[in-house]
């Protein structure tokens, strides 16, 4: 996101913090390595909700192009839209996680290697297109090890205190009659 992607006109290069329509696929990035971090449900939770916030932003900002240049904006909004049904529009579960890894992954792999190709491309790019690629690959390993070791559902504890037991330490022990 920081590093040079393209050389501009003249001679300063440019940086995708500078573009806004670069951003998505560097966000998306980001909200994967806080996924990664993840040790709880509810931090997956959350990684879900930001993906889902992001489908959200991309499929709007498709719809504004679309108003604009339509036969750009119309590729946006199926991609918006495609990413936003990847990780469903409520709950969460780690299956609609590993299954928008693998779609933002293909995508970014796509959009990468398109501006790679390009004479213009700096360092930044290829960069981008070895991140994404490892997403994609990391995606594709995800969901094989969901196939192969479903996650299992541990229903939640719940403490009962059953009141009758109280005092029982304090009370001469019974003694059976012969």
């Amino acid at each position: 996101m920081f590093l040079p992607a393209l050389r501009g006109c003249g001679s300063d290069p440019v940086v995708p913090l500078d573009v806004p329509p670069f951003l998505p696929p560097y966000l998306y990035g980001l909200a994967f390595a806080f996924v990664a971090l993840a040790r709880s449900q509810t931090g997956l939770v959350a990684g879900a909700l930001a993906l889902r916030l992001l489908g959200a932003l991309v499929a709007f900002a498709g719809f504004v192009v679309f108003l604009v240049a339509p036969g750009i904006g119309i590729v946006e909004l199926t991609v918006g839209t495609v990413l936003l049904f990847a990780i469903g529009l409520q709950g969460a579960s780690e299956v609609r996680l590993a299954v928008t890894a693998l779609v933002i992954g293909a995508t970014s792999t796509v959009w990468f290697a398109l501006w790679s190709a390009a004479d213009e491309a700096l360092v930044g790019v290829y960069l981008s297109l070895g991140s994404s690629l490892g997403l994609f690959l990391g995606g594709i390993v995800w969901l094989l090890e969901l196939w192969a070791h479903p996650p299992t559902s541990v229903p939640r504890a719940i403490l009962r205190y059953d009141r009758s037991h109280e005092g029982t330490a304090r009370r001469p022990a019974v003694r059976a009659r012969v």
